[in-house]
């Protein structure tokens, strides 16, 4: 019998006795109305009562006990389990220890992987990813989980850790978001690719014009159809498919028009992959792959011819669903003065790159512009895109994670592979590097070792546990980071501030789409 069973019938038998104590007749022998004889009677019913409760509820838990537990849903961890024929085919002498393991076919050279991974496990070799220095996986996983490809191509074998799914926007198959009438193409989406990303650009505007035109019922209030925020190869290839079909649009980039590509350091040759996908965008990345300066030769003459028109140096700030209407309101700063624009859209797509807005140092002197052999330009950059550009200058490098560290290095040293060959002394640059704690631990194996060495040479200065309190013309003030007190000045000419960039997650969450 349960304890709540007996103490129900407690307080019945209480109940029952306060009732007749009250109700007592003076003149009767017995007590409340009843003999002895009913009161024993209404005892033993209610312990009866109790008794058939009893042997209900052990029945119950009898058949609970002999019935077979629902069966669970296994948790998914994440990890991958590869059949013994692709071991066999696929890793064949690979050790017990974790380590990755690529599936060749699937793999599009993105580069996500090599990337992703801190200790240079990966490579990549013959145009697809190959584990190089198995024995030096830490067990990191970050491989797998920035693989862009379904199913993954990259996966971490002989691993207990739960790998975590990969942080990408919702969208469906016509790239739209979560958010009716908002897409989402190119780097933004999780497949850092040029060709997938103008295929995605210019199909996504053909849907839309398809929606617009056949099923959408007119919208008086919207100024224009489309408007496209971010103009690299994805967005690039939107507006001019937008062009080419007639949709009114607006497009907007926070920067310059293919700033993604003009980042590529000086003559690098771009792979366009996946290598069996046809180019079916507004721009047509053809062959295997071209160098940096045809590329963006080739694509603003593909834009110019086409007559598109971009907005540049206007960052979108927001994007809002109206709500008298079908149509978005999205709000932008132009130019420096950071002018407020409004645009009354129809259709959004966002081809934001991965990178962000570059995140800035926030000190006096920032915006200051200098003025270097007979040119005014910014004295504070935020990506190096030609090393060889500058000779002979006072540098200082602001970071500590891969794009720093290899920034500081390609200033006074020339790369082959794992092998440095310093900069001669009429050109080489005097380099300073401002770290604010420390080296970033995902600073990858390789890069660690080249700029210690250019450190132990003495082509490069380091500044641990400092940072930058003011910027001068021709100098800056160093301060110790923790308490802020001045450490030194340093002559200077120009800053690379390259402490990362504000990715575009937040922005994305404002909007509602969901990441993940």
């Amino acid at each position: 019998m349960k304890r709540s069973q007996l103490l129900v019938i407690l307080a019945l038998l209480s109940l029952l006795a306060a009732v007749n104590l009250f109700t007592a007749d003076p003149s009767k022998s017995f007590f409340g109305g009843l003999p002895w004889w009913g009161w024993a009677a209404v005892t033993v019913l209610l312990l009866l009562l109790g008794v058939l409760f009893a042997l209900r509820d052990s029945r119950r838990a009898r058949l609970l006990l002999e019935e077979p537990l629902p069966p669970q849903p296994a948790e998914d961890d994440g990890r991958i389990r590869l059949t013994p024929e692709q071991l066999e085919q696929y890793d064949p002498d690979g050790p017990s220890y974790p380590h990755p393991v690529v599936i060749t076919e699937r793999c599009i050279g993105c580069h996500a992987c090599v990337d992703a991974c801190p200790h240079d496990v990966l490579a990549i070799v013959n145009g697809v990813a190959t584990p190089v220095a198995r024995d030096q996986c830490m067990e990191d996983t970050a491989c797998q989980v920035e693989c862009p490809v379904n199913p993954k191509a990259c996966i971490v074998v002989n691993t207990t850790k739960k790998i975590p799914p990969r942080k990408v926007p919702n969208r469906d198959a016509r790239f739209m978001t979560d958010v009716p009438g908002c897409y989402i193409v190119g780097d933004v989406s999780g497949t850092p690719l040029i060709k997938n990303a103008t295929n995605e650009g210019s199909d996504c505007v053909k849907f839309i014009h398809d929606d617009l035109r056949n099923f959408a019922p007119p919208e008086p209030q919207a100024e224009v159809e489309v408007v496209i925020v971010g103009v690299g190869p994805a967005g690039l290839s939107a507006a001019i498919t937008a062009q080419r079909l007639g949709l009114s649009y607006a497009a907007v980039e926070q920067d310059r028009v293919l700033a993604t590509i003009e980042a590529y350091p000086a003559n690098k040759y771009v792979f366009f992959k996946p290598e069996t996908m046809e180019p079916r965008g507004g721009i047509r990345p053809a062959g295997a792959g071209m160098q940096r300066e045809d590329i963006l030769a080739d694509w603003v003459r593909a834009m110019q011819q086409s007559g598109v028109r971009v907005s540049e140096q206007e960052s979108c700030k927001s994007v809002k669903r109206a709500e008298d209407g079908d149509y978005f309101v999205v709000q932008t700063e132009r130019g420096v003065e950071k002018q407020r624009v409004t645009y009354k859209a129809r259709r959004v797509i966002l081809a934001l790159g991965l990178r962000g807005t570059p995140m800035k140092l926030k000190v006096p002197g920032e915006e200051l512009k200098v003025a270097r052999d007979g040119r005014t330009e910014d004295k504070v950059k935020y990506k190096l895109t030609d090393p060889e550009v500058y000779k002979r200058r006072r540098i200082i490098v602001v970071g500590a994670g891969n794009s720093a560290v290899e920034a500081a290095v390609d200033l006074v040293a020339t790369r082959r592979g794992d092998k440095i060959n310093y900069r001669p002394d009429f050109e080489i640059n005097e380099v300073t590097l401002v770290i604010r704690s420390d080296m970033k631990n995902d600073l990858k194996f390789g890069n660690k070792l080249q700029v210690y060495d250019c450190i132990d040479e003495g082509k490069i200065k380091v500044f641990f546990g400092t940072s930058i309190k003011e910027i001068r013309e021709d100098e800056v003030v160093l301060m110790n980071a923790r308490t802020q007190e001045v450490v030194t000045t340093v002559p200077n000419d120009f800053i690379f501030a390259m402490i990362g960039g504000d990715r575009p997650t937040k922005f994305l969450e404002s909007i509602g789409i969901k990441i993940g």
